[in-house]
């Protein structure tokens, strides 16, 4: 009987396990054959398209500021008495900053027209044409008595701030262009160009700003790689503002002149009324 129960036990061994080994190894290899299937399909196909369109942000980056009109060599403002007489900070070294710190301060150019330098920063290589610009105007703004007495600020510098260039400092450096917007320039990786540009009137008016005091944009447009592109600067809510007038028939407002270096000076003009001819200025300077 024993020997009978021992017979079959190994006869179940012999051939049950076997079986259940085979069962075993199928489901085994079924699931890891799954696991690769859907492996496979959620990985990429293959690499990115290069010709699929990159959002890499602007080729450029773009400013405008006020200068002098071409042949000229420092802005000069019309602005209230009591800034003229403070002057600027002691961190404003040169005629360039005075000119921000005259128009963050309420100055208004006094010119015919406005003039700017456009300047042109390269995010990449590439080419820079056909430059225009148009300016948008805001708001015309009427400067009042209250506000004043207006008076006219200057400034002199014996040392200007001289304009880096790309041979001098690199690429990371500012070219000052040689007054050709329309002329190609090419523009290497970091490379910043200044062009002066003449506004262009409206195509509904042939004037480029309206009569008097103005708050206005410039509409810029320029060719960068043969491709259009139109900006409106400056960015944000901010704006320019022009032009000013400090002289009218028998009338020559007081002018304010500083000197910023080597020693900083203020020189005084008292205002002129006159019939006639316009007499002699009546000037002091003093050291500040």
């Amino acid at each position: 009987m024993n020997t009978d129960r021992r017979q079959t036990a190994l006869l179940v061994v012999v051939l049950v396990l076997p079986a259940l080994l085979a069962f075993g190894v199928v489901r085994l290899l079924g699931a890891s054959d799954g696991a690769q299937h859907r492996a496979e399909r959620s990985a990429p196909s293959g690499p990115a398209d290069p010709a699929r369109p990159v959002d890499s942000g602007p080729a450029v980056d773009l400013a405008a500021r006020l200068t002098a009109p071409e042949g000229g060599t420092e802005l000069t403002f019309q602005i209230a008495r009591d800034r003229a007489e403070a002057g600027p900070p002691p961190q404003v070294t040169d005629c360039r900053r005075f000119a921000e710190w005259a128009q963050r301060s309420g100055g208004v150019p006094v010119v015919p027209e406005p003039a700017h330098l456009l300047s042109v920063h390269a995010r990449r290589d590439l080419d820079v044409t056909g430059v225009s610009v148009v300016a948008v105007p805001i708001a015309q703004v009427t400067p009042t008595e209250e506000d004043g007495p207006w008076v006219e600020l200057a400034c002199r510098d014996d040392a200007p701030a001289s304009t880096a260039t790309a041979s001098d400092e690199g690429q990371s450096g500012t070219d000052a262009a040689d007054g050709a917007p329309d002329r190609p320039h090419v523009l290497t990786t970091g490379q910043t160009i200044e062009l002066p540009v003449t506004l262009q009137p409206p195509s509904d008016t042939g004037e480029v700003l309206p009569h008097g005091v103005s708050d206005y944009r410039l509409q810029v447009r320029i060719e960068i790689d043969g491709v259009e592109e139109q900006h409106l600067l400056p960015e944000g809510s901010a704006s320019f503002r022009c032009c000013g007038r400090t002289t009218f028939m028998g009338f020559q407002a007081a002018r304010y002149e500083w000197r910023l270096s080597p020693s900083r000076s203020l020189r005084r003009c008292a205002e002129l009324r006159y019939v006639e001819e316009p007499p002699l200025a009546r000037c002091e300077t003093g050291r500040r």
